[in-house]
């Protein structure tokens, strides 16, 4: 959700609090001939033809009491478009706003609509606007996260006002998908959210008494013989650009390198001016199935990377993906072990995909290609320039509401190397509290030399859920030869049992919510031998004003590379929105680690470790936010131990990664953002496997967001690392005073809808 994870909206609920009064969850819209202007409600009048809705109750932080200020909202319909008018009550300066980017507008004052268009009780369509009419809209499946990254054009309109403010919204039906029939009825929900009191109200009632948030939405009906119409889409782009870039092979993801230089290329500077153009297409079929075509499908130049430590890492990194054509309808292809990790096809020409729902079946398919693979092998290759054909395909069904089982088939191939994983998968609303999950997956591969080779995969998860106790039973089980080309699956040989139990009271006062939680992690690889072991409590508090506290201390044992390492944790952590112009999240942690990647012929050590995460966000006018990102990694030896003795107590590394973020936004669709990076990694080489290294970058982008889909961008960036190159031999040098990557372009896009 929008506000805080507490107020996740799929948990929005139609239930009865005990001790509330009845609440009619039912409503009749009517047509009217004009679209709405907010000055004819002003004062709270009534509107003829307008269905008014004053009961919005809170989720959070008192579950089923009124909100907390005044709150209205009218509904009607046209031909072409659902309506709703909001009037929120609050006292003068205390309405939280903010000039922002289109979906920035979390820790703002908002409101909300959510539509259930297949009346499914599965997956819900949300739509949110801050008090200056920034909008944010995503996806809501039932099981799974919010996908903010669903777009789609709609109209909003919003005023400050000396009461409050008022919002306006028009949503198009062509922008939805729903079923063909002459009479619709949808599920329903509004909402309103008030940061500086960490609350959350809702029409219906949204009670975290019951699991599950599309179950228990409000109905509405009187919308007849309405469709999307003749819905075609097509967002051709255009990019121009300009790299001066230094090669170096075998360079860590993100290089500038092209790919095509990287198979045994020596280091060299080069120099590309490039022209590429591409396009989407959509098409709408049935009025609920969306097949989606591309060509050189549109790359994220527009997007940077979260900054995250990569340094020390046992197992892979996880980057969540960028680019457009594989974020939008993502959902679809989601199940409770991730089979479909899209930033594995690296540079696809040609793809095809259709997703969509029609009765109770969900549908997602897709077919596409990569050209990444044959840039990989030699020139001399029969397999140079190849392109590896990709296929991805999810079916499932809905069973009652909430419930739904679902088969996944994943296949890759290049050359003579092919994967094929077959899964099925069950989300069971067991009772009104709860849920089981669960997953089986069967993997089969072959390449050149072996045998084909199979593994399995198996996951549970049993989730209760209710306003004081949390709690999750987790099993997974990964044999050894499992495998998942094309899914993030970072450990295989696995048998974990997991266990999380959380309890929260909801004084009404000081503190919002405060209570104990606890994780127990065991697992065994497949002959039974202990791999590891994690017991942590810890305590978290609720203030006013969007604040967190936790703490806690994690104790466990962890065997890598057959030595078994005790492991010990303390850990804190803090997020406070307390005014409008300042935020900050920290999280420290100290304890013992472990060096998993030694230097020389020593084996892993364990060592004591700090971690620390750190943001800042000021925004010192409405329109400008700075945001100041400080991640520190560090370990050491312990003192008294056989690597000290040998070594004296040292530094093991050090990792420092900072950013500074401004965003400007000059008006709605205009707006820049200038982002300064400083990465380093300081190693003692006797003591770790890692180079020094240290790097700046800046990286500047202009953007004009008209809709999504039409956009123009102009982007510089500029990467200066400690690397010299010298008779063709990349050397380290002491500080980043080369540059290494430099990149201009100008790109622009435009959505034809017909």
């Amino acid at each position: 959700m929008i506000l805080t994870a507490a107020f996740a909206p799929w948990n929005l609920s139609a239930q009865e609090t005990p001790g509330s009064a009845p609440q009619d969850k039912s409503i009749h819209l009517q047509h009217v001939s004009q679209p709405p202007r907010i000055a004819d409600f002003a004062f709270g009048r009534d509107v003829p033809g307008y269905v008014r809705i004053t009961d919005f109750r809170q989720n959070y932080p008192s579950d089923g009491k009124p909100v907390s200020r005044e709150t209205s909202a009218w509904l009607a319909w046209d031909d072409q478009n659902l309506y709703a008018v909001f009037l929120c009550r609050e006292d003068k300066g205390k309405v939280r706003a903010r000039l922002a980017r289109r979906e920035d507008i979390n820790s703002d004052d908002q409101v909300g609509i959510y539509l259930d268009t297949f009346h499914d009780r599965q997956r819900v369509f949300s739509f949110y606007v801050n008090p200056l009419g920034i909008q944010a809209d995503s996806i809501g499946t039932e099981g799974q996260s919010e996908d903010y990254n669903w777009d789609t054009v709609w109209q909003s309109e919003a005023h400050l006002t000396e009461e409050g403010y008022a919002v306006s919204i028009a949503i198009p039906f062509r922008s939805l998908r729903f079923p063909r029939s002459s009479n619709q009825v949808w599920g329903i929900g509004l909402a309103r959210f008030i940061p500086a009191r960490n609350e959350g109200s809702f029409w219906p009632l949204y009670s975290t008494r019951k699991e599950g948030f599309a179950n228990q939405l409000g109905t509405m009906d009187g919308l007849t013989n309405i469709s999307p119409g003749r819905n075609l889409q097509f967002i051709p782009y255009a990019l121009g650009e300009a790299t001066h870039s230094l090669n170096v092979p075998d360079t860590a993801p993100g290089s500038t390198t092209p790919t095509y230089l990287s198979y045994q290329a020596p280091p060299a500077w080069t120099q590309e001016n490039r022209f590429e153009a591409g396009i989407d297409t959509k098409i709408i079929l049935h009025d609920a199935l969306t097949l989606d075509l591309t060509v050189n499908p549109d790359y994220s130049q527009v997007e940077t990377e979260d900054p995250q430590t990569t340094v020390n890492q046992r197992f892979e990194v996880y980057f969540p993906e960028k680019r457009p054509f594989f974020l939008d309808n993502a959902s679809y292809f989601q199940t409770p072990e991730n089979l479909f990790f899209s930033r594995n096809i690296v540079d696809p020409e040609f793809g095809a995909r259709l997703t969509g729902k029609t009765g109770p079946w969900l549908l997602g398919l897709l077919a596409i290609d990569d050209r990444e693979p044959g840039m990989l092998v030699a020139p001399t290759d029969p397999l140079y320039k190849d392109h590896a054909k990709i296929a991805v395909a999810r079916i499932a069904h809905d069973i009652g509401q909430q419930s739904a089982i679902g088969v996944m088939a994943t296949a890759y191939e290049f050359g003579s190397n092919t994967e094929i994983n077959l899964s099925a998968d069950a989300r069971l609303k067991l009772t009104p509290n709860l849920v089981l999950t669960a997953q089986a997956v069967r993997s089969q591969t072959h390449g050149m030399g072996f045998d084909k080779v199979f593994g399995a995969d198996y996951y549970a998860n049993l989730t209760w859920s209710s306003l004081h106790v949390n709690t999750t039973t987790k099993f997974l089980d990964r044999s050894p030869n499992f495998d998942s080309y094309l899914g993030f699956i970072p450990r295989v040989n696995i048998r974990q049992v997991e266990q999380d139990a959380a309890y929260k009271w909801h004084p009404e006062h000081m503190f919002k919510s405060l209570g104990p939680q606890l994780t127990l992690i065991a697992d065994w690889d497949h002959t039974n031998a202990l791999q590891d072991w994690l017991v942590t409590p810890a305590f978290s508090v609720e203030l006013a004003r969007q604040t967190y506290f936790t703490v806690g201390r994690t104790e466990s044992l962890e065997v890598y590379e057959n030595i078994p390492f005790r492991k010990h944790s303390t850990d804190v952590s803090i997020i406070s929105e307390f005014s409008k112009t300042i935020a900050v999240s920290a999280t420290y942690g100290s304890g013992a680690r472990v060096n998993y990647y030694p230097g020389g012929d020593l084996l892993p050590f364990a060592a004591p470790g700090q971690d620390l995460n750190f943001k800042l966000t000021v925004r010192p006018r409405t329109n400008i936010k700075i945001d100041e990102t400080y991640i520190l990694s560090r370990l050491s030896t312990f003192e008294q131990s056989l690597i000290a003795e040998q070594y004296g107590n040292s530094v093991v590394f050090n990792s420092h990664l900072l950013r500074q973020t401004v965003n400007w936004q000059f008006t709605k669709p205009l707006s820049l953002r200038v982002i300064l990076d400083y990465d380093a990694v300081l190693p003692n080489q006797s003591l770790v496997n890692l180079d020094r290294s240290k790097r700046l970058s800046a990286n500047i982008l202009l953007t004009w967001l008209l809709r999504p889909g039409t956009a123009f961008y102009a982007g510089y960036t500029d990467i200066r690392e400690n690397l010299a190159l010298d008779s063709g031999i990349v050397n380290t040098i002491g500080n980043p005073n080369t540059t290494t990557g430099r990149q201009l372009f100008v790109k622009f896009s435009y959505l034809l809808r017909y």
